[in-house]
C-alpha cells in the first residue's frame, strides 16, 4: 500500500514537470503563437543573406512581431536572383511600405538582428494576411555600422571637394614643378630658358663661393678683422655721443625750464607794464580835462603868463645879486650900519 502511494506520487510530481516544461517551451519557444493568428509574408534579398537561420526573432520598432520560418531561392534554376525569407507575423498589421534590414554582427559571433522598418509612415496600406504579401530586404553593410550614414555623405562630399581642390591645385603644382625643375645657369645666361628655383640656388652657391674665396685670403682677412675693430670703436664712440646726447639734452632740459620761468617773468611784467601805460594813459585823458585842477593848470594861460613874468624877475634879481658880488670882490660894498 505505501509502495503504491510512493509511485502516485512520484506520477505526480512527474506530470507536474511535464506540465512545466511545455509551459516553459511555449512561452520561451515556438509555442507562444499556438494560440495567436499567424500569416507569413515573403522578404526578398536580390544580394542574398547572411547569418539567418530559422527561428530568429523578427522586430518592429523594437518588439518582436514575428519569427523566420523559412529560406529559399527566388528561383532555383537561377541561384542569382537571390534569396526569400518567409517570417511568419505573429496577427500584427505590418505596413506596406516597409522594408527588412538585417544587420550582421561586427565580430561575426551570434545572430544578427532582424528588424522591419517602415519607409513610408504616410501610406496606410497593411500587407495582406493571405500569405501572398512581400516587401524587400538588405544587409547594412559593416561600414555602415560602423560609419553612420550621415557622416559617410559627409565624407563622399569632402571626398568631392577635396577631388575639386585637387584639380584646382594641379596648375599650381604644375608651375610649382617647373620651378622646382634642374635647369643649368649657363642656359639661363644665354636666354634658353627661364630662371628658376635651382638656379638661384646654383648663383647663391657661386656667390657664397666667392665670398668664402675673398675672406679665405690672408691680407682680406686681416683688413676684415681691422675694420671690425674700427667698427667696434665707432660703436664705443657713438655710445659716448650718445651719452654726452643724453647729457645736453638734460642740460636742454634745465635750459628750457630757465627760459621758460623767464617768459613767465617777461609776461608778467608786460602785464604790469600794460597796466602802468592804462594807468598814464588815464591820467593823460584826466589831464587834458578843463574841468579838473590839473586840466585848468595845464590848459590856463595865466599860469604861463606868471611863470613867465616870474623868471624874468628871477633872472633881474639875479643880475643884481651878481653885480652886488662884483662890487663886494672889489672891495667897494660898504654897509651902513643904523
Amino acid at each position: 500500500m505505501a509502495e503504491k502511494q510512493q509511485n502516485v506520487i512520484v506520477g505526480v510530481f512527474v506530470m507536474m514537470g511535464i506540465v512545466v516544461l511545455g509551459v516553459l517551451v511555449m512561452a520561451f519557444g515556438g509555442g507562444r503563437t499556438l494560440f495567436a493568428e499567424t500569416y507569413d509574408i515573403r522578404v526578398v534579398f536580390p544580394q542574398g543573406v547572411q547569418g539567418v537561420q530559422e527561428g530568429q526573432t523578427v522586430t518592429l520598432g523594437g518588439k518582436r512581431v514575428g519569427v523566420t520560418r523559412d529560406l529559399q531561392f527566388v528561383d532555383e534554376r537561377n541561384l542569382e536572383k537571390g534569396v526569400v525569407v518567409i517570417v511568419s507575423i505573429e496577427g500584427f498589421e505590418i505596413p506596406q511600405a516597409s522594408e527588412m534590414v538585417i544587420s550582421p554582427n561586427l565580430m561575426g559571433i551570434g545572430k544578427p538582428p532582424i528588424g522591419i522598418v517602415v519607409t513610408d509612415s504616410a501610406d496606410p496600406k497593411k500587407i495582406p494576411r493571405d500569405g501572398s504579401g512581400q516587401i524587400t530586404g538588405r544587409m547594412i553593410p559593416m561600414l555602415d555600422q560602423l560609419i553612420p550614414q550621415e557622416t559617410m555623405s559627409t565624407l563622399k562630399d569632402a571626398t568631392h571637394h577635396i577631388g575639386q581642390l585637387a584639380a584646382a591645385l594641379r596648375p599650381a603644382a604644375e608651375n610649382l614643378a617647373r620651378l622646382l625643375e634642374e635647369r643649368a645657369m649657363q642656359e639661363v645666361d644665354t636666354h634658353s630658358v627661364t630662371a628658376n628655383f635651382d638656379t638661384l640656388i646654383q648663383r647663391f652657391d657661386a656667390t657664397l663661393r666667392s665670398v668664402n674665396t675673398v675672406l679665405g685670403n690672408p691680407d682680406n682677412l686681416r683688413n676684415f678683422q681691422e675694420i671690425l675693430a674700427n667698427t667696434r670703436k665707432i660703436s664705443e664712440t657713438g655710445v659716448e655721443a650718445m651719452e654726452s646726447a643724453r647729457a645736453l639734452t638734460s642740460d636742454a632740459s634745465q635750459v628750457a625750464r630757465d627760459v621758460s620761468a623767464l617768459i613767465g617773468r617777461l609776461a608778467k611784467a608786460t602785464d604790469d607794464l600794460s597796466a602802468v601805460l592804462t594807468r598814464l594813459d588815464q591820467t593823460i585823458a584826466l589831464m587834458q580835462q578843463k574841468n579838473g585842477t590839473i586840466g585848468r593848470l595845464m590848459n590856463d594861460d595865466r599860469l604861463y603868463e606868471e611863470l613867465l613874468l616870474s623868471a624874468r624877475r628871477l633872472t633881474r634879481m639875479l643880475d643884481d645879486m651878481r653885480e652886488v658880488l662884483d662890487i663886494a670882490k672889489k672891495g667897494q660894498l660898504r654897509i651902513k650900519a643904523f
